[in-house]
């Protein structure tokens, strides 16, 4: 599961090619797309976006993890839709 770290601190460094070539490597191994997102992933996310209120990331730090978790997404998208997973919803945001 190493690996797997890695994935949460590349999301996490916005290092969208190391992201995405380990969720292709991942994927191949067999582990659950959903299991990439939950409990790696989203989690990185979520720490970057803690970073960001501590002002310890800026915006150009979230926008690179936000590439590098929309590169890893990109792969595990179609897989999802594939098996039948339907979305629980739509967020807008508004400023």
């Amino acid at each position: 599961m190493e690996d797997l770290k890695q994935l949460y601190d590349a999301v996490l460094s916005g290092d969208a090619k190391t992201a995405r070539a380990l969720t292709e490597q991942s994927l191949a191994g067999g582990i659950d797309p959903l299991t990439l997102v939950n409990q790696y992933m989203s989690p990185a996310m979520d720490e970057v976006g803690r970073r960001f209120e501590a002002n310890e990331y800026f915006v150009p730090e979230l926008l690179l993890s936000a590439r590098a978790m929309k590169a890893a997404l990109d792969l595990i998208r179609p897989l999802l839709t594939a098996r039948g997973d339907e979305p629980v919803g739509r967020v807008v945001i508004g400023t």
